[in-house]
């Protein structure tokens, strides 16, 4: 009997043991399954934006909204957490016509920035505060076309020149002042001025005087 329990006993003992081994051998399965795991995810490959922006975004076509265009490429490249370094890379892939006349116009630094590249395309085709506010004031209506679509028109040019980029009620009031001061300007002080888009009034009201005081030197007085 006591030979029965010893014997008993000692294969308790090794199951135990056996147990234990693998639960050991599991965890370190386990863990080594957990680090090659981790090692894979870190080789994966990530998906090229310059393939993902041409599949997400068709290119940029004569009948498109510039604006309207630009706004879609903002929206899906902040989706798509693409580096906004890149912005101006992937955008240079998808324009097309005047657009991408601009994109190579662009001086290597410049061309670098998005915010540059933007401002560019928009005063190519005419969608500058000061492009947009020469063509509001130009301007017609024209009877055989749809009332509702020229207010739409007039309107959008008016946000373009007055609106873009949210200004504060102080700066669209200085938008306005200065788009009448130069038009009241006399054609040789605008040509003398040389200044296509001054931000404040008071930078334009400076570069007035200094062309008026040039235009009033006497080359005798030196």
């Amino acid at each position: 009997m006591d030979d029965l329990l010893k014997c008993l006993t000692e294969v308790n003992v090794r199951q135990q043991q056996i147990v234990e081994h693998l639960a050991s051998r599991q965890g370190k399965v386990e863990d080594e399954l957990a680090a090659l795991r981790l090692a894979a995810a870190q080789h994966v490959l990530l998906p090229d934006p310059r393939i993902k922006a041409a599949q997400l975004l068709p290119k940029l076509s004569g009948d498109d909204d510039i604006k309207l265009y630009l706004q879609m490429f903002e929206t899906t490249a902040t989706w798509e957490s693409w580096d906004r370094s890149e912005w101006e890379r992937l955008l240079g892939l998808l324009l097309t016509g005047e657009a991408q006349r601009a994109y190579f116009s662009l001086p290597t630094e410049l061309a670098e920035s998005y915010d540059e590249l933007k401002k560019e395309i928009l005063g190519h085709l005419g969608l500058s505060s000061i492009s947009a506010a020469q063509l509001f004031h130009e301007w017609e209506y024209k009877p055989r076309r749809p009332a509702r679509a020229q207010a739409a028109e007039l309107a959008r040019l008016a946000w373009h020149w007055l609106l873009e980029g949210t200004p504060p009620a102080s700066q669209v009031a200085e938008r306005v002042t200065i788009d009448r001061l130069l038009r009241a300007l006399p054609p040789s002080t605008r040509w003398a001025l040389g200044m296509t888009n001054p931000s404040t009034i008071a930078e334009l009201v400076g570069s007035i005087e200094l062309a008026e005081a040039a235009m009033h030197w006497d080359p005798g007085e030196r």
